[in-house]
């Protein structure tokens, strides 16, 4: 008798088991992640927006002293944080390329430094509306004329382009001049890196935001110039990009982004950043009405 109910119990185990398992496999791979809290309903819950961020003048800048954030969207972030009462927290610093893999992870909710919106990163991401435009332009040393007004030029191979690892600069050189060689620099590098490579003639050509040149000029005027053209190589959308499938949260995000823009944030950042820093990396966002 002892051993019938010794191997009932048993049976009634191993079959408990078994449906449990097969129950978890009809719900496929992903039931654990879909089960996962989101992050909007973990933005929800704390009041707290997780921002991850990359470092770039005059857009998010850091003292290195007081370790103070400023910067036209690090302030447009705090002004859409005020108005969703929510509090943007500026609390990890990363490579370009590992926004997608941070956001998936839950490492932040949210990527706040102007992101550029792209195919490539769309596969990854979601975006918000634009804060604003930037344009990229193409950069090539002050004396060297071969590229003026001719841009394909670029695309041969005794040309080499300055890259940095993985970034935007990346997208463009595989699209548009995969010809010309290249030589890469860490993601981390900072922008007056490349444009030194191209004063060392260490390479030809790199591109970057025209605001960039800036600072690069300070230590070493007159060696790197924009190379002419009719128009730039990119106008790309500055946004907040969140982790793919998170609509509740950029829905949230534009209903912000959007107030702060029909209210004027912009420009009066524009005018708060101006005398120290220049403009020309920003094309401000058209609004689909006139006010007369």
């Amino acid at each position: 008798m002892r051993r019938n109910l010794s191997a009932l119990v048993v049976a009634a185990l191993v079959g408990g088991l078994l449906t449990l398992g097969i129950s978890s496999l009809s719900r496929g791979p992903d039931a654990t992640h879909s089960a996962r809290e989101t992050a909007y309903d973990r933005v929800m819950r704390t009041g707290v927006l997780r921002c991850g961020y990359g470092l770039w003048e005059p857009a998010v800048m850091r003292d290195p002293i007081t370790g103070q954030f400023s910067g036209i969207i690090y302030d447009f972030m705090q002004e859409v944080g005020k108005s969703l009462n929510l509090k943007v927290e500026y609390s990890l610093e990363m490579p370009w390329d590992s926004i997608g893999v941070a956001l998936h992870a839950g490492k932040i909710d949210a990527h706040c430094a102007g992101v550029f919106a792209t195919p490539a990163r769309g596969r990854g991401m979601a975006f918000s509306n634009p804060l604003f435009f930037s344009p990229t332009v193409a950069f090539a040393r002050a004396d060297d004329t071969r590229f003026d007004f001719h841009l394909d030029r670029i695309n041969q191979p005794d040309v080499t382009v300055a890259l940095s690892d993985d970034d935007i600069t990346t997208e463009i050189y595989q699209r548009d001049f995969p010809q010309a060689k290249k030589t890469e620099l860490p993601q981390f590098a900072p922008p007056e890196e490349l444009f030194l490579v191209l004063a060392t003639h260490k390479a030809d050509v790199t591109f970057n935001g025209p605001s960039r040149l800036h600072s690069f000029e300070k230590g070493y005027p007159g060696k790197v110039k924009v190379i002419p053209t009719t128009r730039p190589l990119r106008i790309f959308p500055n946004t907040v990009a969140v982790d793919i499938g998170e609509e509740a949260l950029v829905h949230v995000l534009n209903t912000a982004i959007d107030q702060m823009l029909d209210s004027g944030v912009v420009d009066k950042l524009i005018e708060k950043y101006k005398e120290k820093y220049s403009m020309d990396f920003l094309v401000p966002v058209n609004r689909p009405y006139t006010w007369k």
